[in-house]
């Protein structure tokens, strides 16, 4: 105990910043432990005195102090005490750790007095039951697949329609069995208990039992008679001619499989010819010609991998049995529908059509004229009808939902809504309107604006998404000036002030060109179209003597047309182009373009891209993403994690993507109103960097998905999920994606002919296994290899058309040890030597094996690239960024300020 004196104010009172509380010795130890824990704080630590507890807290914590589990404890100058003690009574006591205020004097102890307390010894578990640990990882995402697979004819008609006879089976298996080049069984022994013998299997055999089988007599039926024969005969043939003339039809059906399935076919034959319909249906065989049957599935052909819908009917091997046989089957087939049509057995008629006669545009006719909408629907589906035809019969069937699943997937609003436009207005106005929110998900604001105008009801969408676009800045807006000009003309008086600036010689030309080409689109249709053309002609022409735009003297000319001012076109001098020489592709170019790498930056760059008007869309990893100026500066900033970007073609929606552990966070960007989207996480394993705005193509636990990214990750717009193996690699393309597939003994190919996404390929690859492997579009794998020959010159080997090719990269050999990056790209690839003095780029064309560029860069950083259609970009973690323009063969150099 000190020798002070009396302390005035004994204890702490109120709301304090509390760091420690006291337990007196007085309270039992259990009861004291209890305490303890109870307000223990990660970071405390806990001591014990001979007069009782001190519980330490790593930082000060605001507590009020009548309400604390013990003696509160606050810090004055450096020691804790349990009393808010005077200047006057700190002085007269000695330096100490904790006070504590007892009967009006202040004990002092340090902490070598105590013992430091293990509070987990305090902590009783015994009571516990043990339980498997929770699984943190996060689950595959479970995705919402769309169901478009449609029903085959069978499927759809059900029990209506009697199954298909062995014997029926057996022929469509024999006859691509023996197109496949294997040998058929035809179901008779070699060596026959009767006389006739092996020639009864051979043409000969099957001839003379079909000639000398007595002719069947004349049907009684009128419709029995025209299936016999055609009902107009110019040459009179005699009933023994007409049936040797299906004696030599039958014979070429036998020389392909034998004489059993000869047998059938002709029986099969005879039961249409009689009447007997419904029999002769079980035992009927499709025609070839467009598409193979959607019924039971009896050919070696491929199974279908995709859930595109095609413009077109693919192509699909015949039944082979030769034109006159078909044309006489096809005659059959055609009377067997004329009369299930006149009997009203539509399910028959229907049968008839689309699974025998692959008439199958003329099957969804026949449907919808009898007010089968939902039938019709599901066979177009099962088709791979054209998505206009097939949103068209959905929508008519009341299931508006998968319509435009269909709609959004194939982007076919526009072909749908022609469908609809004359016989369904209100249909059609219905699909108008979700056609406009659909371009602006795409970042097509002014498009959106166009589709849903003529809506009197949705006039107000039509306005709001025009404002948005005019307050979006750059091109966006001055193209929305043009928009309101046409649309609106009274209205474009209050935008007087930002016409005066674009018509500023002085100012920003590349949005004055965006409204320059606006106006052409456009044309004049009115007077505020015309005098706004006036108002920007001579600025758009010094623009283009600068050599600041692209404009033609023709296109000038027009815009000169298009205004129709007197004045203007009295005063208007020669047009002047730039004195300049014309700028030719970087792609085209015959000498490299040596680059250099900007300066350093200010901020770590992990992916970037060219936004319309000059502008940069960087990822600044945890610190979000940033819209950049054409000066490196940060115009907004988007506060969601990002390290890689996905760019929507329209430059208005971007994707950012942030890695975590297992899955990757991504949100979705709104350039225009900078709003921000969170869709969740998704476990990616390859992720395209471009997408139209709703569909992004990833590929997730082995399956290629297309993910509808204007509502979550889990809704999904087209799916392959049976693969026969891991993907190993992905290469995604303007025009293709390229997946490559590990099998036991190597890797397949499958590529994808992008809009449609049809399958374009499937094939075994044949590799190198000491290269690296790239997909590329031109050869679908590149395995590139960079090697030094005549021990001086660097040079690229590549494959072009399955033989090798060389690009000479330098005529000087590195002075030291390096390695190679290869990155590929659509007419070519990136070549990266990295040598520990710094790295070069060079830019490789690849069907000529042309070196169109190189890149030098610093020491410290890798250089990382992205492909635009018409950017190549370089950036790295340094804040540089090079933005090669690839129509003009220069570049842009920025620094991230």
């Amino acid at each position: 105990m000190s020798d002070s004196a009396n302390v005035r104010h004994p204890v702490w009172r109120g709301q304090q910043a509390v760091s420690g509380l006291w337990f007196p010795s007085w309270i039992a130890p259990d009861l004291r432990s209890a305490r303890l824990l109870a307000a223990w704080v990660p970071g405390c630590r806990a001591y014990r005195f001979a007069t009782g507890d001190a519980l330490c807290f790593p930082q000060p914590r605001i507590l009020v102090c009548e309400t604390t589990q013990g003696l509160a404890l606050c810090r004055i100058q450096g020691g804790m005490y349990s009393a808010p003690l005077t200047s006057r009574e700190l002085a007269r006591l000695p330096a100490t750790d904790i006070g504590i205020v007892q009967g009006a004097q202040v004990l002092s102890l340090t902490l070598e007095q105590a013992i430091e307390l293990d509070m987990s010894a305090s902590i009783d578990v015994g009571g516990y039951a043990l339980h498997d640990t929770y699984d943190c990882r996060i689950a595959d995402a479970a995705l919402k697949v769309p169901r478009l697979d449609g029903k085959s004819v069978r499927s759809l008609l059900g029990d209506k329609i009697p199954p298909q006879s062995k014997d029926s089976e057996a022929l469509l298996r024999d006859i691509a069995d023996k197109q496949a080049g294997r040998e058929v069984n035809s179901g008779e022994p070699r060596s026959l208990k009767h006389g006739i013998g092996a020639a009864r299997d051979s043409i000969i055999g099957l001839m003379l039992s079909a000639f000398f089988r007595a002719v069947p007599g004349p049907a009684t039926g009128g419709a029995s008679a025209r299936a016999v024969s055609p009902r107009r005969r110019p040459n009179g043939l005699q009933p023994w001619r007409e049936r040797m003339a299906r004696l030599a039809m039958l014979s070429k059906i036998a020389k392909l499989i034998g004489y059993r399935q000869g047998a059938h076919l002709r029986r099969m034959m005879n039961m249409f010819e009689r009447g007997d319909l419904n029999e002769a249906l079980r035992n009927a065989i499709p025609l070839g010609g467009l598409a193979g049957s959607l019924g039971p599935a009896f050919s070696a052909g491929q199974r279908r991998q995709d859930l595109r819908l095609s413009t077109h009917l693919g192509p699909s091997s015949s039944i082979g049995i030769g034109e006159d046989l078909q044309s006489h089957l096809r005659r059959l087939y055609r009377t067997a529908f004329e009369r299930f049509d006149c009997q009203g057995s539509i399910d028959e008629a229907v049968f008839v059509l689309a699974e025998l006669l692959n008439a199958r545009q003329e099957a969804l006719d026949y449907l919808v004229k009898h007010g089968r909408h939902s039938q019709a629907a599901e066979l177009a589906l099962g088709w791979d009808m054209p998505p206009g035809m097939i949103i068209r019969l959905l929508m008519l069937s009341g299931d508006t939902q998968r319509a435009l699943q269909v709609a959004r997937r194939d982007d076919a609003f526009s072909e749908a809504i022609q469908h609809l436009q004359a016989s369904h207005p209100k249909l059609a106005d219905e699909l108008r309107l979700e056609w406009g929110h659909a371009k602006v998900q795409r970042g097509d604001w002014l498009g959106a604006v166009d589709a849903i105008w003529q809506l009197p009801h949705a006039r107000d969408h039509a306005l709001a998404w025009l404002k948005a676009a005019e307050e979006a800045g750059t091109e966006l807006s001055a193209r929305a000036l043009v928009q309101r000009a046409a649309l609106l003309p009274e209205t474009l008086q209050h935008y007087a002030a930002r016409i005066e600036v674009l018509s500023d010689p002085l100012s920003e030309p590349g949005a004055r060109s965006a409204l320059a080409g606006a106006l052409l689109v456009c044309g004049g249709k009115n007077e505020t179209l015309r005098a706004l053309a006036t108002s920007v002609l001579p600025a758009v022409a010094a623009d283009r003597a600068a050599g600041q735009n692209n404009f033609s003297n023709k296109d000038l000319s027009r815009l000169l047309k298009i205004s129709n001012d007197a004045y203007l076109i009295a005063d208007v001098p020669r047009w002047a182009g730039p004195k300049t020489e014309p700028d030719k592709s970087l792609w085209l170019r015959t000498e490299p373009l040596a680059l250099q790498a900007p300066r350093a930056g200010l901020h770590e760059i992990h992916d970037a891209a060219a936004l319309p008007g000059g502008r940069y869309l960087v990822a600044l990893g945890e610190s979000g993403a940033a819209i950049l100026d054409s000066h490196g500066r940060i115009r907004q900033r988007y506060t969601v994690p990002a390290f890689k970007l996905v760019l929507a073609d329209s430059g208005e929606v971007a994707l950012a993507i942030a890695p975590r552990e297992q899955a990757s966070r991504v949100s979705r960007l709104d350039l225009v109103n900078h709003a921000i989207v969170d869709l969740g996480v998704i476990a990616l394993q390859f992720a395209a960097p471009r997408f139209d705005g709703i569909g992004w193509t990833v590929v997730m636990a082995n399956r290629i998905v297309v993910i509808d990214t204007a509502k979550d990750t889990r809704e999904v717009l087209w799916h392959v999920a049976d693969l026969p193996g891991p993907i190993v690699a992905a290469g995604f393309f303007s025009d293709r994606e390229i997946y490559l597939v590990g099998l036991t003994d190597g890797l397949q190919d499958w590529s994808y002919a992008l809009p449609g996404r049809r399958l374009q390929a499937r094939s075994e690859l044949r590799l190198h296994d000491d290269r690296p492997l790239l997909p590329h579009r031109l050869s679908t794998v590149q395995q590139p290899q960079v090697r030094l020959s005549n021990g001086t010159q660097i040079e690229l080997c590549y494959q072009r058309d399955g033989v090798d090719r060389y690009c000479v990269l330098s005529e000087e050999a590195p002075a030291q040890e390096f390695h190679c990056t290869f990155v590929p790209f659509s007419l070519g690839m990136i070549v990266g030597l990295h040598e520990p003095s710094g790295s070069r780029y060079f830019v490789v064309r690849l069907d000529n094996g042309t070196l169109v560029a190189k890149v030098d860069w610093p020491a410290g950083a890798l250089a990382f690239a992205r492909e635009q259609a018409e950017h190549l970009l370089f950036h790295d973690a340094t804040g540089r960024l090079l933005d090669v323009l690839i129509a003009r063969s220069s570049a842009h150099a920025i620094s991230v300020l």
